[in-house]
């Protein structure tokens, strides 16, 4: 159960016996036509919700015109990424999103240091001139890869998320402007990073040969998972509609590749003597992200965070975070620049325009259980979690 929910006590036999007292459960869904766009106008009775297979009663529905009313709160995180031509996508995606979030949302902007993921700001904000100012220090920061020994908490700037600044207007707009002009005028290499590696397959490139090296990996990409997870925790208590939206390409995006996955049936030439080779490094490596995905997940509900990947290379390369982002209600995009110049920017707010479905729960408590929220109303698809 995820802490939006709260307890409504029930005065009836029901309590007067003892039972556990009936709770409402809440989560956003977003509805969209055939064509992509959203759909503000589905009543109470077109919803249906199901918990484990269960049908639950929906008690209320605000419709995205009700909820997009509200301020909504926006977490842009920078893992590494190779590639020049990756890094500079990825940078004028965000700066362009940037100028186009609604007046009176917040944004928070974290990004990978040297060792650790690092806040550059001290919270969420309304003045988009920090923004500005975070996102200027992010191409010279950030590096190609997960190297050093990461923290397993937020590291940087001492967040208070329940910052209360006032908006810089005009001003901070035209910062975030002429940074956006910066990043797309920018001379070649100006968003630095290494070429990335052609021709190689994913095992070769991550040297699936040595379990040693992938073990090593391994540790590091679990302590940045752990970092993240963090993250989660702290915007927890933030209200109203949380988005995170995650952009990378590094050894945790490398480790989902399904040409990992494949690997663990291929039939590798071993040697008497060795350690292992790539099959047995591709089950291990499977197994520890399927658990770092579990626990992503579930902190991710919890937290009551829509998370969004920008990371893979299309429909089956999702990357780290791409491969969990649709149970917490949110969406993978790929890192393409022509696809992201004519989604991301545009597209990805209008997945604040969400309804708030609430519905009668049963009162158990324990582990992440299956919800499942669907509408009557034909091709309409729905986008919401999938876990509670």
């Amino acid at each position: 159960m995820f802490q939006r929910w709260y307890i409504g006590l029930i005065l009836g036999t029901a309590l007067m016996a003892g039972q556990p007292a009936p709770v409402r459960a809440q989560a956003w869904a977003l509805a969209l036509d055939a064509r992509g766009s959203v759909v503000g106008d589905l009543k109470p009775e077109e919803f249906q919700v199901k918990v484990d297979g269960k049908s639950r009663p929906v008690l209320d529905v605000k419709t995205p015109n009700q909820t997009s009313a509200a301020p909504q709160s926006w977490v842009l995180v920078f893992e590494p990424i190779r590639d020049p031509n990756f890094r500079a996508t990825a940078f004028v995606a965000a700066a362009e999103f940037l100028t186009k979030v609604p007046e009176g949302d917040r944004v928070l902007i974290v990004a990978r240091g040297k060792d650790s993921l690092e806040s550059l700001m001290s919270g969420f904000s309304l003045r988009r001139g920090l923004w500005a100012e975070a996102m200027a220090k992010i191409p010279d920061m950030l590096p190609e890869a997960l190297v050093g020994d990461p923290k397993e908490t937020l590291q940087g700037v001492r967040v208070q998320v329940m910052s209360t600044d006032v908006s810089d207007g005009p001003a901070g707009q035209e910062a975030l402007k002429t940074l956006l002009a910066r990043f797309k005028g920018g001379a070649q290499g100006w968003a630095h990073g290494k070429m990335d590696q052609r021709g190689l397959s994913i095992l070769v490139r991550l040297n699936f040969n040595d379990p040693m090296s992938v073990r090593s990996k391994m540790v590091t990409i679990k302590r940045e998972s752990k970092a993240l997870g963090s993250l989660f925790d702290l915007v927890a208590p933030v209200q109203g509609q949380k988005h995170v939206i995650v952009f990378s390409r590094c050894e945790a995006d490398d480790m989902c590749h399904p040409g990992v996955k494949r690997a663990i049936g291929q039939d590798f030439k071993r040697t008497k003597g060795d350690d292992g080779g790539p099959a047995e490094s591709a089950t291990y490596v499977t197994g520890e992200m399927t658990l770092l995905h579990d626990d992503l997940k579930a902190k991710a509900v919890v937290a009551g965070v829509n998370l969004f990947s920008v990371a893979g290379a299309g429909q089956n390369v999702v990357g780290h975070i791409g491969a969990i982002a649709p149970a917490t209600g949110g969406f993978d995009f790929p890192l393409n620049m022509r696809l992201l110049e004519d989604r991301f920017a545009q597209a990805i707010q209008m997945f604040g325009y969400r309804y708030l479905v609430t519905w009668t729960g049963d009162g158990t408590q324990g582990k992440p259980r299956a919800l499942e929220i669907s509408t009557s109303r034909k091709d309409v698809k729905i986008l919401a979690q999938t876990l509670m």
